[in-house]
């Protein structure tokens, strides 16, 4: 019971009181983000616990999904596709969940941590360059598994936030894979932040790393 009551009312409070890369904050957003190439990002609330998340990057990366806010933390379901460093188109499907442990008064020296976990479904279609028909009957690999990770928020000052966390992912047909990356987040406004990121991805089908900077707007 005291644990139910602790997590409702960090669902309670305030979007607002809530830090700006909090993973549980429910906002109407827009943003854009410049790695090795440009990405428009957002978020639609409809109401205090639902939103829509969309992400279209200019290399052909998509990510769609939705997040609903319940009295433990918030659940996360997504749609994306990228395409590694090794030419490997990866598809992604998965629903997880992030859940606030200062709801619980856990909170060492100072930091928000959101432990996740959750279920997906990975595709990934690799092209053979040796044959002339490579795009057009590509290998696939496919696997259904499981993930867990964390994250973590520091408050620096009023206006600095510092994020990092990292996540393992397991399936069938042996794939696995990390991934992590930290953020710093400056709140200019606040409505505004501008970020700067890096990220490593490594899994069975290639890796990926991202270093950029992105700015936010809240409305």
């Amino acid at each position: 019971m005291l644990a139910i009551a602790a997590s409702a009312s960090w669902a309670q409070t305030g979007e607002n009181e809530k830090l700006s890369d909090d993973p549980t904050k429910i906002v109407t957003k827009i943003g854009v983000r410049y790695s090795d190439f440009g990405t428009l990002f957002g978020s639609v609330a409809f109401g205090p616990v639902i939103k829509i998340n969309i992400s279209v990057s200019e290399d052909d990366q998509l990510r769609i999904g939705g997040s609903y806010l319940f009295d433990f933390g918030i659940v996360n379901f997504s749609a994306s596709e990228q395409e590694l460093e090794s030419g490997v188109k990866q598809t992604q499907y998965a629903i997880g969940t992030f859940v606030p442990l200062a709801a619980f008064g856990v909170q060492p020296k100072g930091w928000l941590l959101f432990p996740a976990l959750g279920a997906n479904y990975t595709d990934g279609r690799i092209s053979n360059s040796d044959f002339e028909f490579a795009d057009a009957f590509p290998a696939e690999i496919a696997s259904k598994g499981g993930y867990i990770g964390i994250l973590g928020l520091k408050p620096l000052s009023e206006r600095w936030v510092v994020k990092t966390g990292g996540v393992l992912s397991a399936g069938s047909n042996d794939y696995s894979g990390y991934t992590i990356g930290a953020v710093v987040t400056f709140n200019a406004s606040p409505d505004d932040s501008i970020s700067v990121f890096g990220s490593h991805i490594d899994n069975s089908f290639g890796t990926r790393d991202l270093v950029g900077i992105s700015y936010t707007h809240e409305f």
